[in-house]
């Protein structure tokens, strides 16, 4: 079981990563918040407070003053992350006489920080400016005292939540791009393709320009291939046998499932990845006449490129994890 002090880091961890995104965010001018933030933070008031808060905005688009409300405990909130006297007055002044009819207890949470003093003008709203608006630091004091059930789940709504939230409120600048957006950690795409590949192909003959083709159609679906599943296929060649009678490389997946210590399951996500691409497949061969799976490496222009770099000493893995075929070129 995770312990209350792991639980109450991890929570306050992410809840002071958020309050420094907001204040990014609001030195930018971005003070809107998404539906999607919107229903975190009423999960988060729901278990911190016990409540119902339902999100007034999906029951009436906009609705004026007031984002979450619980009519059983007649509390509403507005939840926004501008912190000025003037958020509040105009929050204060929206609210319908609806809404009084429904709520008694009207708060403002501020996803950041709140100023230190408010200034309001006069209404006939009940209003504490001392503990109706409630800003980040203001959670965390309720969050460290509540009872384990409660602080687990926090922790499992933060774990599940928390990156899609941030996401959210990522400022996507004018190509498109966010902090966390997958392709600032993607794989880049390689683009090192042979020019000629004489080394390998060895001259320029009747049937130089197909098989050129066909090398460079490999390099492209090698190069979609992650780097951690190419290298399969360099263990298949280092650690498994050669067919008589084709020369293609290939090994019993157990092999592999010992070298790196993975369950088959992992194991097949990769295999799957290579033969998606066509450079690999899973034949039935036999062992002292019992039938035996297979993982062989089916294109021919991969095999045979493994031969020749074990025959110029080259390495093999060196290849595949740079994947800088134009050491198969010759200067012309």
């Amino acid at each position: 079981m995770i312990s209350r002090g792991s639980l109450i880091g991890k929570i306050v961890d992410d809840i002071s990563s958020l309050k420094y995104q907001i204040e990014t965010r609001n030195k930018l001018g971005y003070t809107d918040l998404t539906l999607f933030c919107e229903d975190f933070i009423k999960e988060v008031l729901n278990i911190t407070f016990n409540l119902n808060l339902k999100n007034l905005n999906q029951i009436r688009s906009n609705n004026p003053g007031l984002d979450l409300g619980d009519k059983r405990e007649e509390i509403a909130f507005q939840v926004t992350s501008s912190n000025t006297s003037k958020k509040v007055n105009d929050t204060l002044q929206k609210i319908t006489e609806q809404q009084k009819k429904d709520f008694t207890r009207f708060k403002i949470i501020v996803i950041g920080k709140k100023q230190s003093s408010y200034s309001l003008k006069p209404s006939n709203i009940k209003f504490d400016i001392n503990t109706d608006i409630i800003d980040l630091d203001d959670l965390l004091k309720f969050v460290v005292i509540l009872d384990l059930e409660k602080l687990s789940a926090l922790y499992d709504l933060f774990k599940l939540e928390f990156r899609s939230v941030k996401i959210e409120l990522e400022v996507v600048d004018t190509e498109g791009n966010f902090e966390s957006s997958y392709t600032n950690i993607a794989e880049k795409v390689p683009n090192s393709p042979p020019k000629n590949a004489l080394k390998y192909l060895l001259e320029r003959n009747k049937h130089y320009d197909e098989s050129f083709k066909e090398l460079l159609d490999l390099y492209r679906r090698l190069s979609k291939v992650p780097k951690i599943s190419r290298e399969l296929l360099f263990y298949i060649a280092d650690r498994g046998k050669i067919k008589n009678f084709n020369s293609h490389f290939c090994i019993v997946p157990e092999i592999l499932e010992r070298i790196f210590r993975i369950t088959q399951k992992e194991l097949i996500v990769d295999i799957n990845i290579l033969e998606n691409e066509g450079l690999v497949y899973i034949n039935d061969d036999d062992i002292d006449g019992r039938p035996v799976p297979q993982v062989e490496i089916s294109d021919e222009h991969l095999n045979l490129i493994f031969h020749h770099l074990i025959e110029k000493e080259e390495s093999i893995r060196t290849l595949l994890n740079t994947m800088d075929f134009t050491i198969l070129d010759e200067e012309e």
